[in-house]
């Protein structure tokens, strides 16, 4: 796992706080976990806007995430292609998790959802024929891990996305499967959704593929997928950058849990093999990216917050935000299974480079808001290409609490504003669960749209409504 790169700026004072309107002075958050009754109960996130406010009173809470999105996706193809059932414990119950189990359930695999558990009846390798289109919508694993598996089997498979989805890079990744011995036919425009693959009479019997300036680490994990399905040792060679370089290490970590066997052979490439993988029951770890809003919570507005389940043994890069907040200015303390993040009142800004951790980017610009000095993300160049523009519309957002923002390729400078407005400020989410999770944490604001949480962690405004931030208008 690549270092975080971090340059602290050392000037601080006091952070300010605006005075908070007395009507809004209705939840007092005691020691409160997630699980508990929560009053005002959000339930079934509404498209309705959701009004978020600062804290009345110091957090003190823990709060455990759903499971990583990351994990279950991974585990859920990794147990289809498995000889036999396994058991997915924990998993995540959103729309990119529930996306993945109708598109194996299309390619003719059992699964049975009972969330958060959920059974696999492994084929041992096989997928297919598909009973229609598989439909990914927006989730860029569902896409490009199925689409590698497909390609290199024997049926042939259809598969279509959302608008946004169409739009996200495939060419890179298309290339190497054809290059491998694959098959991949795009309908439309070259490199892009939708597309057909699979269909060839034997699977291609593996060697070396090279990913110039891949926009994805999820082009590496798909091929390394791939690889488990054909005749001989897969070797991907990349030239150029990675991002989110421990999203691939995870997606090793996971494949050898189910008996495969995938690796990093140096700085910059990665290698499987053909294997038939055993069944097994997964626990999955809570999500340290959804993790990031709550402990920036905490940072920002003082106080304690806990998130159990994801500490230093964690497989996920995004575990290591806790040490940005850190080097910050929040005490941090974490075990092998927990980190606990503290508020001092006091921020400065950093400079930092995120090419490791590119989803929490958005968290710390959110955070930069409430920091002494300016914040300066760098190597996040991947953002361009999610659900939105993260890059030009964190920049948007930010701007409407009266920060300054530079805008660079793959960079965001943000120097924040003397105070916050004293007005609640309307926050668009651009349809991007990240955008909506992290701009509830700026201040007083109106967040537009917020099902788009739905995709990665339904409870959200249920968690922070815990913390008595949320009022619903």
């Amino acid at each position: 796992m690549g270092s975080v790169r971090l340059r602290a700026r050392v000037r601080t004072r006091r952070r300010r706080h605006r005075p908070r309107p007395p009507d809004l002075d209705r939840h007092r958050p005691g020691r409160r976990r997630a699980s508990d009754p929560v009053p005002g109960r959000v339930g079934g996130v509404t498209r309705r806007p959701i009004w978020v406010h600062p804290p009345r009173a110091p957090l003190d809470a823990v709060v455990r995430p759903p499971g990583s999105k990351s994990l279950t996706n991974r585990a859920l193809f990794l147990a289809a292609l498995a000889d036999g059932t396994s058991r997915l414990e924990g998993a995540l119950a959103a729309e990119d998790t529930r996306l993945a189990v109708e598109a194996l359930r299309t390619l003719g695999v059992r699964v049975e959802a009972d969330w958060p558990t959920v059974t696999v009846h492994g084929q041992g390798g096989r997928l297919g024929p598909a009973s229609d289109t598989v439909y990914v919508g927006t989730a860029g694993t569902v896409a490009r891990f199925l689409v590698a598996l497909a390609a290199v089997g024997p049926h042939a498979v259809r598969f279509d996305g959302s608008a946004r989805m169409r739009e996200r890079p495939m060419a890179g990744l298309v290339d190497a499967l054809v290059a491998l011995g694959g098959r991949v036919a795009c309908e439309a425009t070259f490199g892009a959704l939708p597309l057909r693959a699979g269909g060839i009479e034997m699977p291609p019997s593996g060697g070396t593929v090279v990913l110039e300036d891949p926009p994805s680490s999820q082009f590496v994990s798909a091929l390394l997928l791939a690889g488990l399905r054909l005749e001989g040792p897969l070797r991907i060679e990349i030239r150029g950058d990675l991002p989110a370089r421990p999203y691939v290490d995870l997606t090793c970590a996971v494949i050898e849990a189910f008996g495969g066997r995938a690796q990093a052979v140096g700085p910059a490439a990665f290698s499987a093999e053909p294997a038939r993988l055993a069944p097994r029951t997964y626990a999955v770890e809570p999500d340290a990216s959804a993790a990031s809003y709550l402990l920036a919570a905490a940072a920002i507005y003082g106080g304690v917050v806990e998130v159990p389940g994801v500490g230093r043994a964690s497989l996920q890069g995004d575990a290591r935000f806790a040490e940005i907040l850190e080097a910050m200015g929040a005490r941090v303390h974490r075990t092998e299974t927990s980190t606990r993040v503290e508020g001092t009142g006091r921020l400065r800004g950093i400079d930092c480079s995120l090419a490791d951790m590119p989803d929490v980017a958005l968290t710390l610009a959110v955070v930069a808001l409430h920091a002494e000095g300016p914040t300066t993300i760098r190597d996040v160049g991947v953002l361009r290409h999610h659900e939105s523009d993260r890059i030009a519309a964190a920049a948007t957002e930010l701007r409407k609490f009266g920060a300054l923002v530079t805008e660079g390729p793959d960079s965001l400078r943000i120097e924040p504003p003397a105070a916050l407005p004293g007005t609640t400020v309307p926050v668009d989410t651009y349809a991007d669960h990240r955008m909506a999770m992290a701009f509830s944490l700026a201040g007083d604001v109106l967040v537009r749209d917020p099902a788009c949480v739905e995709k990665t962690y339904p409870g959200f405004f249920e968690d922070l409504a815990s913390l008595g931030m949320v009022e619903v208008p």
